[in-house]
């Protein structure tokens, strides 16, 4: 059997796309013993019933108890009894309303903006609450905090000596563990695409390995294609991993399979990485997928009921890689060989099957840029079909966009917000970002959203090398001093601080871009950036004063709830509260 895992953490209301993809393409190919599992909803699900966590609930007065009874307490030791101390006042006064605040996120009740930010309060309360036993580790919704870096090998492979804080190993041991070792699993694939999930990833899969030797474990997802050159170098991560497939995985996932069931050549596996007779290889080149030959994405199995959302929202893809390719501070084309885009007719057709096997309206593109082109003849493409759906993605502000009523055309076809890489308000900043856009354009692109009514995420950049507190202040007061964009429906923008990230142009030519001393711990051999030094504008100190200040700005004058907490969540209440307004614009476009 292959066995697909998504481990915590990820956003509760839709699930992930890299399972999916790789199931249907398994699939495609004739291989179909496939499992996938999102234990990333699983187990929060899990923590917030009631039922299954009072053993929790007894552990935290077992320890209170414990603690209670010493005569004197470490400084540790009187912090973690004053919160299992909260924790036993908290979790009596919510366990009658943990089951109805999870219940109240799947119906109507979402669409109330006032329950919908009460019952997210009190899940995060009751996640905050329930895992005291662990202090001074923390889950949230979206989210998790454990003191071990997941940059360091070291630290990583420590916490799985520290069951007593991480509740991942403790939790998945316990409840996960047992059911997946009763399958029979030849290939068992973890998607690693964020940070935040590398510990609990890792900590699965030392589980697993311990607890049986002869399943292959590999791992996938884009946290691990940056730190190829490391792992080269040989990792005490494969002391319990068997490999790495790095950059696209559909078909060195498709020939691992193969392999594990035939030759067992690895050789013969394009992107993956293992170690053979105690050396680390790397199979190069990297190869890329023929993008118009992967199926429609595969969801069954997929727990659609556990998600905190009453419609589901799903991913789609329509191109991998960034066109554009020149942004200073981005490291997407180290993540993709290049770029490459699926035919604008087979996303639809996504989109139609989607709708009809799934019964969802509501999607969202994971492309890191829409292409403009694409866009278009999409957009055309769903009209011509009459496929109603409604839908958001990212793209770069494009001149080309405001051509030929495009805009409008993307409306029509049911784009109800762009989320836009704004970075900067700043011409000379964004020239030095390597951004390719005038200040114009920009302008109007705004001003075209606002007229037609597609709503708009900005993201900003702040501290960028050589950028000064003005220029921030530039793009900080482009948006909190523009009522129209403030007051616009579904309108949410997120502030960044700048890091230096691998693989970037910054970091292959920092002096170039004034910056100079880059450095990592020397304990962190899987660092994704660098610390630095910069021979004008802010200091790295000094942007983190700024951008705190920018991010307290932005919460005071930004709605948090629903736009700027989550863009699927976001999504839907557009689609909710703004039906009556969606049917008259689109009763008055020309197009």
């Amino acid at each position: 059997m292959i066995y697909l895992i998504f481990p915590s953490s990820w956003h509760p209301s839709q699930p992930y796309l890299s399972l999916p993809a790789l199931k249907a393409f398994l699939h495609q190919h004739g291989i179909e013993d496939v499992v996938q599992r999102d234990l990333a909803i699983e187990l929060l699900d899990h923590l917030c019933t009631w039922e299954k966590t009072q053993p929790l609930y007894d552990r935290i007065l077992r320890q209170l108890n414990e603690l209670g009874a010493k005569p004197y307490h470490t400084d540790f030791e009187r912090e973690k009894f004053q919160k299992l101390r909260e924790a036993e006042e908290v979790i009596p006064a919510l366990k009658d309303q943990i089951d109805a605040a999870k219940a109240s996120l799947r119906c109507e009740d979402f669409y109330d903006i006032q329950r919908y930010m009460e019952s997210l309060k009190i899940i995060d309360v009751w996640l905050d609450n329930i895992l005291a036993s662990y202090y001074p580790s923390q889950l949230t919704v979206i989210g998790s905090q454990l003191r071990w870096s997941p940059y360091s090998s070291k630290e990583i492979i420590d916490s799985f000596s520290h069951p007593e804080e991480n509740f991942f190993y403790d939790l998945y041991k316990e409840h996960y563990l047992p059911g997946i070792l009763k399958e029979d699993i030849d290939v068992l694939g973890i998607s690693i695409t964020s940070v935040e999930q590398v510990i609990p990833g890792l900590t699965l899969a030392h589980l697993i390995k311990e607890a049986n030797k002869d399943i292959h474990i590999t791992i996938g997802g884009s946290v691990f294609t940056k730190l190829v050159d490391r792992l080269e170098q040989g990792s005490p991560l494969f002391d319990f991993i068997d490999s790495v497939i790095v950059h696209e995985g559909e078909t060195p996932l498709l020939r691992l399979v193969e392999q594990l069931r035939g030759d067992r050549d690895f050789s013969k596996v394009p992107n993956l990485v293992y170690r053979d007779k105690g050396q680390v290889k790397v199979n190069r080149p990297f190869a890329k997928e023929e993008l118009n030959a992967l199926p429609t994405p595969d969801f069954d199995g997929i727990p659609f009921d556990l998600y905190l959302s009453p419609e589901r929202v799903l991913p789609v893809m329509g191109s991998r890689g960034c066109y554009w390719e020149k942004c200073a501070f981005c490291s997407i084309p180290f993540d993709h060989i290049d770029f490459h885009v699926r035919y604008a007719d087979t996303v639809a057709q996504d989109f139609k099957k989607l709708k009809e096997k799934y019964n969802c309206n509501y999607f969202f593109f994971t492309d890191e840029a829409l292409p403009i082109n694409f866009l278009k003849t999409f957009a055309q493409k769903l009209v011509d079909s009459d496929i109603n759906v409604q839908w958001t993605g990212e793209l770069k502000f494009e001149k080309s966009l405001l051509r030929d009523n495009r805009l409008e055309l993307l409306y029509k076809a049911g784009c109800r917000k762009l989320i836009f890489g704004l970075e900067s308000y700043n011409q000379r900043v964004l020239e030095a970002m390597k951004k390719g856009c005038p200040l114009e354009v920009i302008d109007e692109t705004v001003e075209q959203c606002i007229r037609i009514g597609i709503a708009m995420h900005f993201y900003i950049l702040i501290g960028f090398p050589s950028e000064t507190r003005d220029e921030v202040m530039d793009s900080v007061n482009f948006v909190m001093d523009n009522q129209a964009v403030l007051d616009s429906p579904g309108f949410s923008c997120i502030a960044s601080q700048f890091d230096l990230e691998k693989g970037t142009p910054i970091a292959k030519a920092a002096e170039e871009y004034g910056v100079y001393n880059l450095q990592s711990p020397p304990d962190h051999d899987l660092a994704l950036g660098f610390s630095y030094d910069t021979r004008t504008g802010l200091t790295a100190e000094q942007a983190t004063e700024v951008y705190q200040e920018v991010v307290e700005r932005i919460s005071r004058e930004v709605m948090t709830f629903p736009h700027n907490y989550s863009l699927s969540d976001g999504l839907l209440f557009l689609g909710y509260h703004e039906r009556e307004n969606i049917l008259e614009r689109l009763s008055a476009l020309s197009v």
